[in-house]
């Protein structure tokens, strides 16, 4: 006796459906894609920073002393830049000078302020910013006047920047206290000025 049973139907091999695979693997691909845009951006840099655009305003030169600060605002509506000296015919030299914020100075009158000048090779200019040489910030040094400078006065000063290369600017002289009306904020001047 035999048996009319039917035979088992063979099963055919299922592939899993691609779109499941896509779903299960979605989260890897976009960490690798994220992964690809960091590493193209942070070393390959694909997109050329921009050059410096320098500008000064409200220049002025101490008028009382030698050595003597120049002073003024200098706005960078562009890339990074570094301000690497200054020269002016009217000094044998020029130093940059910024404050050290890790010193402070007192007298037997006043509280301890922050900071000392120290001097410099090279100034940084970051992009898009605004640089103050004010009195008790950065400022620019002339020593060794070849004349006595008069208020109202013009000097020239050449600053040589590493990517703009030369701007040359004219300094009025004025007192310190007129310098400290242009400059600075009302609230950072001392008593009397």
């Amino acid at each position: 006796m035999t048996s009319d049973s039917p035979a088992a139907a063979p099963t055919p091999d299922r592939k899993p459906d691609i779109y499941s695979r896509i779903v299960r693997f979605a989260p890897v691909f976009v960490v690798l894609f994220c992964i690809g845009i960091l590493v193209v951006v942070g070393f390959v840099r694909p997109f050329k920073s921009p050059s410096p655009d320098l500008s000064t305003r409200t220049e002025l030169i101490g008028a009382e002393n030698d050595p003597t600060g120049a002073y003024f605002i200098l706005n960078n509506a562009g890339g990074s830049d570094t301000l690497l000296s200054a020269t002016s015919p009217a000094a044998r030299s020029i130093e940059l000078q910024i404050i050290d914020p890790t010193t402070t100075t007192s007298t037997p009158n006043m509280p301890a302020t922050g900071g000392t000048y120290i001097t410099v090779d090279r100034i940084d200019i970051p992009g898009f910013t605004e640089l103050k040489f004010i009195p008790g910030g950065d400022q620019l040094l002339l020593s060794g006047l070849t004349a006595p400078l008069s208020v109202g006065q013009k000097i020239p000063i050449t600053l040589q920047f590493e990517k703009a290369g030369a701007l040359t600017i004219e300094a009025e002289v004025q007192p310190y206290s007129a310098i400290a009306d242009l400059l600075l904020p009302p609230r950072l001047k001392l008593p009397g000025q």
